[in-house]
């Protein structure tokens, strides 16, 4: 009924225009039929009117031509105008249509068209009128280019000049309308700054959802969320992202790729970001089951581009020239970790032991040495090991054999969390303890570099890679001091040379469940970086950037962190409440 209704004064207009030009536009011979035209067109009008249908296209196309017919019996010369331009005249009611409610503040023509795509708390919303408004301008801009481009001569033959003026108003309202239609609010809702709607309840924000995905974020994603709710809105739903579109269905998923279990009030307060979703996470106010790392981007996933808090990856540039080394030639590595915390706290080993892992699986044999457990006398700059007795330290400690491990190793692996900018006291003593193994002597090198010759050349050229993780969630201006110490120690070293760093900032909170595919992403590239270093004798820079990329901007890391220690702060001890790797 309503498509009838709308299309009544098209089909009235279009039938006068075609014996207008039949007639070579004379009025007598068209009036009968103008006169049925408008009886037609009124008799519409008050059907629309009778049945409180807002048609705009019933009231602006009807409107205009009414009047125009009653030229054709009240104004001969205004009537000739109008039957020579009944098109143009249809373009003009289409674009009274669009701006007459702009500036009445009444809801536009397509709100009618477009609340029925969605639900009725985002059609409720100011953002979608707001939405529609816009989208009225656009279609405003259209008919005025209908109008233009009718009122165009394009050819002095009177057929041709009425194919082409009729065809190209068409082919604009196609080629730019109806793909603006279908696509621009979609884009508009994802990338346009807007209020965010207050939802009422579960319900209300689960059917508003799938409108709201954002398609760039979601390219590629392929998972359902299952939502277990208690409380006053108890129930199951869960939520399926896949191709770019989302569906909400209210029962249980046989196979969900997370569940969350939540208090419904509590996770309406977290949609409506009453509640950051962060802190509840972390204070362990709902639960998580299957991947959680979901959550990192759940909220960005229904709100505009410019709403966002997603970090986007841009490779850390890292300008050193590492050493290569030819294949084959690394086959023993030593570890000295300086690290306290045990392996199931230590971020620093975690990315250690994946690297072994790698190195192992490519027949590489390792020995592992926590300082700590080790005694190891500080060094009192004595010079006697330069001197009295060249090569031989005056403290008999453990060190004697780890200085001796330390040159057989065809490559050495430093490992010590971010201690005050460096490396912790246990590394640091460690390494001041290496002075034996060098020459008292000076030489300059090729590159400029004033360095000690080394004490057993006769062992060949060793590598070195560095693993250090620290709180702060940049590299530079927190790792710098590390990161110059082994540079210079291979700039000013005869045989010991770098071949990779690896720094992972934001590693305190990395364990909590949310970054479990940030620990898979650093794990393989680890385990790679130690594949590769054996196979081909080399570590590619993209493993070292892979690692020190958080995945989060700094500002909601920093709010993660801190929602974390709140948790701790005179409440918990860390070793015993932070989670482990496992």
């Amino acid at each position: 009924m309503d498509k009838l209704l709308r299309a009544i004064p098209f089909i009235i207009v279009i039938a006068l225009n075609v014996l207008a030009e039949a007639s070579r536009y004379k009025i007598n011979m068209l009036s009968p039929f103008i006169l049925m035209g408008a009886i037609v067109l009124l008799v519409n009008l008050v059907v629309v009117l009778f049945l409180k249908k807002k048609d705009y296209f019933v009231f602006g196309i009807s409107g205009i031509a009414l009047i125009g017919q009653s030229a054709v019996f009240l104004h001969s010369e205004l009537g000739q105008f109008y039957i020579r331009h009944i098109i143009e005249g249809l373009y003009l009611g289409m674009l009274l249509m669009a701006t007459v409610p702009l500036f009445l503040g009444i809801k536009p023509f397509c709100f009618s068209i477009s609340e029925k795509k969605y639900p009725a708390v985002i059609v409720n919303s100011n953002n979608f009128l707001k939405l529609n408004n816009l989208m009225s301008v656009i279609w405003a801009g259209l008919f005025t280019l209908g109008i233009v481009f009718t009122i165009i001569t394009y050819s002095s033959d009177a057929a041709l000049q009425t194919i082409i003026s009729t065809i190209i108003p068409i082919l604009i309202l196609v080629i730019i309308g109806i793909p603006a239609n279908i696509y621009l609010p979609t884009y508009l809702m994802q990338n346009v700054k807007s209020e965010p709607i207050i939802f009422t309840s579960i319900l209300e924000a689960s059917e508003a959802m799938p409108f709201g995905l954002n398609k760039e974020l979601s390219k590629g994603l392929n998972t359902v969320i299952q939502f277990e709710l208690t409380g006053k809105e108890a129930g199951v739903g869960h939520l399926i992202i896949k191709d770019q579109t989302c569906i909400f269905v209210q029962e249980a998923h046989n196979a969900p790729n997370t569940i969350i279990k939540a208090d419904s009030q509590l996770w309406l307060n977290v949609i409506n970001n009453e509640m950051s979703g962060d802190k509840a996470l972390i204070n362990k106010m709902f639960e998580v089951e299957g991947d959680s790392s979901i959550l990192l981007i759940f909220s960005d996933l229904f709100r505009p581009k410019s709403m966002q808090d997603i970090a986007k990856y841009t490779p850390r540039e890292i300008a050193y020239n590492f050493k290569d080394f030819k294949k084959g030639n690394i086959q023993k590595i030593v570890v000295f970790d300086g690290g306290p915390r045990d392996k199931e706290h230590s971020k620093t080993s975690f990315m250690v032991d994946s690297f072994i892992k790698g190195a192992k699986n490519s027949g590489a044999s390792v020995e592992y040495f926590k300082l700590n457990k080790y005694k190891i006398h500080y060094c009192t700059g004595c010079y006697t090991c330069w001197t009295k007795t060249p090569g031989q330290c005056i403290f008999k400690d453990d060190m004697t054999e780890l200085r001796r491990k330390y040159r057989e190793a065809d490559l050495v692996v430093f490992a010590s969390p971010l201690y005050i900018f460096n490396v912790s006291g246990q590394l640091k003593t460690f390494m001041d303890r290496l002075l034996p193994i060098m020459k008292p002597y000076m030489l300059l090198d090729k590159n400029g570099h004033t360095k000690h010759p080394d004490r057993f050349p006769e062992k060949g050229k060793q590598g070195f890679v560095v693993f250090s993780s620290g709180g702060f969630p940049e590299v530079e201006q927190n790792f710098d001091g590390l990161q110059a110490m082994f540079r210079l120690w291979d700039s000013h070293n005869e045989n010991s040379h770098l071949m990779g760093e690896f720094f992972m900032p934001a590693s305190e909170i990395i364990v909590q469940p949310v970054y479990e595919k940030r620990q898979e992403t650093i794990y393989n590239a680890c385990y790679q970086a130690g594949e590769d270093v054996i196979n081909l004798g080399k570590i590619d820079k993209k493993y070292m950037q892979t690692v020190s990329f958080t995945g989060v901007t700094r500002t909601r890391f920093q709010k993660q962190a801190n929602y974390f220690w709140e948790t701790l702060d005179g409440k918990g001890n860390y070793l015993k409440d932070v989670p482990i790797f496992k």
